[in-house]
């Protein structure tokens, strides 16, 4: 028997089908089924996950919200709940932008590791997708990319330093 889900991918809401039936696990996103297998790479965050015979590597971290999800170079932060909810899952609290105090939005890290690039610094315009800086994570380079498009009024970190999730990187005007 088929299980429903509500996913959140950032702020986008997909429906998704679950069937782990005799031929194996198949998965419905957007009205279209695909078959899928996925595989924990012994007691790590690894995870080998073959959908319709294209094999993927991605790190799964699970959080109190869902998972953060990391394929390839791009990171997804994933709420899940049941169909049966009424009110669709709320974005993500690990939102790695918050306001700031005196004004502006406070880039803070979604994640624990070291800060090997730093792209940004105060008084450069960002557009919505620029990468701000890059964030080594479990041996995997994660590109931070800005939320919104602003000014770096400050940069708190460098490279070589260790952050944990929610550290403060940078301010944006």
């Amino acid at each position: 028997m088929a299980e429903k889900y509500l996913v959140r991918l950032g702020h986008e809401l997909k429906e998704v089908e679950v069937d782990d039936g005799s031929d194996g696990l198949r998965v419905r996103i957007n009205d279209e089924w695909h078959n899928a297998r996925l595989e924990q790479v012994g007691q790590s965050a690894l995870y080998t996950l073959l959908i319709d015979g294209h094999p993927h590597e991605l790190f799964a971290v699970e959080r109190a919200e869902g998972y953060d999800i990391v394929i390839g170079w791009d990171r997804y932060s994933v709420a899940v709940s049941t169909q049966d909810r009424r009110e669709p899952p709320v974005p993500p609290a690990s939102s790695s932008l918050e306001e700031h105090p005196a004004g502006g939005w406070m880039v803070l890290s979604p994640m624990t590791g070291v800060v090997v690039d730093v792209y940004a610094k105060a008084g450069d315009k960002v557009e919505e997708g620029d990468v701000l800086m890059v964030i080594e994570a479990m041996k995997m380079n994660n590109e931070l990319r800005a939320q919104r498009a602003g000014t770096v009024r400050e940069v708190y970190v460098k490279e070589g330093q260790r952050v944990e999730p929610g550290t403060s990187l940078l301010v944006l005007e």
